[in-house]
């Protein structure tokens, strides 16, 4: 309204000059795209906030973030080839001051995420009977460990470092999946099992994420009235949506990162997992279509509140998820040819 009235007499007076009217559109344009640069003041709001660790916060997704973060580079030292040498001082002794901490907040000791950094740490221990650290420290970092590993009996399942597995025979099933894989407009009014979803989603959890700490969150939607409320923010499902009977958002929890030179974690770790999720989807012979969330602060905003979803979650994606229709059409979708995204360096 207020724009209308400021514009409406300056459209009104250089109307006999064509000149003049074509300036001020580009004007325009150069101001539209200004404005939309606000959206970089949020994401700083943003990471100012919740991408930041602090040894007075004793919440599980930071403390797990922050232990995961810290155990699993003794967890990739363990699995160095090459002459074996002593690694680790730094990150043992924050490990173990970590663990002390995970049991100060009276988090549970039965967390997988806690277990793992104790079989890290009972691992790496037995490493230092190879390779001991240096006399100086020596005393400090046996205390921590055997302090430590004291806290409970070892868990077999999750010993590291485990062997690596070749995927021999497997190229064909997951070239055919990728093949087969296309964002579905078309479903039926089947809902689907909430177990299966889950299914999927445990395997998607094993994408690759920094430092192995797994900022994805999913939120899953059933109810009708709240999937329209949802998707009445996303540009991209129209003609579709109102079939649908699960919708999935995809987030990145940025208390998972530990400062503001993370920034572009969350999107790519969040990408890796949806892409695992996806082809688990598509084996289960489930259909889904991504929808972006390219939107304004405002909208964003609005997704929170209207999905329940917390401001530390970063909205990455929706995902539809459902029955294919049997008549259902897929675009073509030519792919690039692959001199134009690919350079060989040798």
């Amino acid at each position: 309204m207020i724009k209308s009235l400021l514009l409406t007499p300056i459209n009104l007076a250089i109307k006999p000059f064509p000149q003049a009217q074509r300036r001020l559109e580009a004007g325009k344009v150069v101001l539209k795209r200004w404005l939309k640069l606000r959206h970089f003041a949020i994401d700083l709001w943003h990471a100012q906030s919740f991408m930041f660790w602090s040894e007075n916060d004793s919440s599980y997704a930071k403390l797990s973030s922050e232990l995961i973060f810290q155990y699993h580079k003794l967890e990739k030292g363990l699995c160095m080839a090459g002459p074996k040498r002593f690694f680790g001082h730094d990150p043992v002794i924050a490990t173990c001051k970590l663990v002390k901490r995970w049991l100060g907040a009276g988090l549970p000791s039965s967390d997988p995420v806690f277990l793992g950094a104790l079989e890290t740490l009972r691992a790496y221990r037995e490493r230092l009977f190879e390779t001991p650290p240096p006399p100086e420290s020596a005393t400090q970092i046996w205390s921590l460990l055997n302090d430590c590993l004291s806290l409970a009996p070892p868990t077999p399942s999750l010993e590291t470092p485990q062997p690596y597995q070749i995927s021999a025979g497997a190229a064909n099933a997951f070239d055919r999946l990728c093949v087969e894989r296309r964002s579905v407009r078309a479903y039926t009014a089947e809902v689907v099992p909430l177990p299966l979803i889950q299914e999927a989603i445990t395997t998607a959890q094993l994408s690759p994420s920094a430092c192995n700490r797994q900022p994805w969150r999913v939120h899953v939607y059933r109810d009708s009235q709240r999937i329209k409320r949802m998707l009445e923010l996303q540009s991209g499902n129209a003609g579709f949506g109102h079939q649908l009977t699960t919708l999935l958002v995809i987030c990145a929890d940025s208390r998972s990162f530990f400062d503001a030179t993370e920034r572009n974690e969350p999107y790519i770790d969040a990408g890796l997992f949806v892409m695992s999720l996806i082809l688990a989807l598509q084996a289960r012979g489930l259909a889904s279509c991504c929808l972006n969330w390219c939107v304004s602060p405002e909208t964003d905003n609005a997704g929170h509140k209207r999905g329940s979803i917390p401001d530390h979650e970063k909205i990455v994606m929706y995902l539809a998820v459902g029955y294919p229709d049997a008549q259902a059409l897929v675009p073509r979708s030519p792919r690039r040819s692959l001199d134009e995204f690919i350079t060989v360096h040798e």
